[in-house]
């Protein structure tokens, strides 16, 4: 019975586990060490730079040709979720208007749908920060 054969019959790893053992224990060091940099570099690219906080809001979104209201459910400064009927796509640019935590200043901010909920609703990235709209905004 070869390795793999003896991984497969072992209930605590999986069938795409066991392969990946065997692929990675043929490889030399540095082919290791590539790969796990090409992986940690993957897992880090899909995480947020900036973190969320709660917040509950109405908001109006637009785009190219029809406007609607939601309501935000949480933000950062690159981006919001927002819970909504409404249904569009991932990559679809939309602009939103919505008052900013702690000041009530009312911003307009453009981003794309990143992903959207199974549930209703949808995440925005924004294509500027709330800060550097709020810097660019004091300086004029």
């Amino acid at each position: 019975m070869n390795d793999i054969e003896k991984r497969l019959k072992d209930p605590n790893i999986s069938v795409i586990t066991a392969r990946l053992f065997d692929l990675i224990l043929k490889m030399s060091t540095l082919e290791r060490q590539a790969l796990l940099e090409k992986l940690e570099e993957k897992v880090h690219k899909g995480r947020r730079k900036a973190t969320r906080e709660q917040y509950f809001k109405d908001v109006d979104f637009a785009t190219k040709d029809r406007v609607f209201r939601g309501f935000i459910q949480n933000i950062s400064s690159d981006g919001v979720l927002i819970e909504t009927s409404e249904s569009l796509s991932v990559g679809q640019e939309i602009t939103l208007a919505f008052e900013l935590p702690n000041t009530n200043e009312h911003v307009k901010i453009a981003g794309k749908i990143a992903r959207v909920l199974p549930d209703g609703g949808f995440g925005v990235k924004f294509n500027s920060t709330i800060k550097s709209l709020t810097a660019e905004k004091e300086k004029k």
